[in-house]
């Protein structure tokens, strides 16, 4: 990977840590600028890119300002865009034919932790984190035994290429973006419009679950694994509601797919 794409990477996870250390926008928006600047003149995005990623802070902005149903579907379908990388002026770097990483897709769970997520801040928040992250391990068991028994996957242990990468590219692209988008904003704000109708909660974990399966479509169209994504996302959205706090359904995030992609077959090679 040439240095200035690294740096662009490297920059835009510093901004996902900055918001545990230091919620400032000055601070998460400096480490975001420089991450764009360098993916610039790395040539992983251009200036329509750019302007894309520029228009969906301005809807935050105002979502932050004063939340509405219009922006909220406004800001589902735009990163819905991004996240599927239906929107022109990004260019991924490809580490193997199968394998690529990008800057836009994480984007669209960067602004709503940076705004409206609720996260740990203190020991007893931890605690709650750590509660949720357990009864995940229990479903991630739960998962992989009806995975493995009805063939979705296979056990293959192995290390995979680019092993490293992969696992960084896991958590900082796709764990923390997702749950912070899917969980931490649409689910909740789905539970605060269902409030007042009876199983509410649950409603909004299986349409924030069935949001999450339909984005993956494009990564595997095959039904069985999709069945698997929705059970997947039905896990990560209930140890959010146990625990309340959103670095669980992170950690759980993150755990699965590490295990899926070191202990079972996996799709990118």
């Amino acid at each position: 990977m040439p240095l200035i794409t690294l740096c662009a990477f490297i920059f835009l996870g510093a901004s996902f840590l900055s918001l545990w250390i230091f919620r400032d926008p000055k601070f998460w928006g400096t480490l975001l600028g420089i991450s764009l600047l360098f993916g610039l003149i790395g040539g992983n995005i251009n200036w329509i890119g750019l302007i894309f990623i520029i228009t969906l802070l301005s809807l935050w902005t105002f979502y932050n300002q004063k939340p509405s149903i219009v922006l909220f579907v406004l800001l589902v379908s735009f990163s819905a865009l991004l996240k599927m990388r239906l929107l022109p002026g990004y260019t991924p770097f490809f580490l193997t034919p199968k394998f690529a990483v990008g800057l836009e897709g994480s984007l669209i769970g960067l602004f709503p932790l940076a705004f409206v997520v609720v996260l740990a801040r203190n020991s007893q928040d931890w605690k709650a984190v750590i509660k949720g992250s357990l009864i995940g391990c229990a479903g991630i068991a739960v998962l992989a035994i009806l995975a493995t028994l009805t063939g979705s996957t296979r056990w293959h242990f192995k290390l995979p290429t680019f092993a490293i990468a992969r696992t960084l590219s896991n958590f900082f692209l796709t764990s923390i973006p997702e749950e912070g988008f899917y969980r931490g904003f649409i689910q909740s704000t789905l539970y605060k419009y269902f409030a007042n109708i009876r199983l509410g909660k649950e409603l909004a974990l299986i349409a924030t679950s069935i949001l999450f399966t339909a984005a993956h479509i494009y990564w595997s169209p095959n039904l069985q694994n999709l069945a698997f994504v929705f059970l997947a996302g039905l896990l990560y959205g209930g140890v959010y509601l146990i625990s309340g706090k959103i670095e669980s359904a992170i950690l759980c995030h993150f755990l699965l797919n590490v295990i899926h992609m070191t202990f079972f077959s996996y799709h990118a090679m």
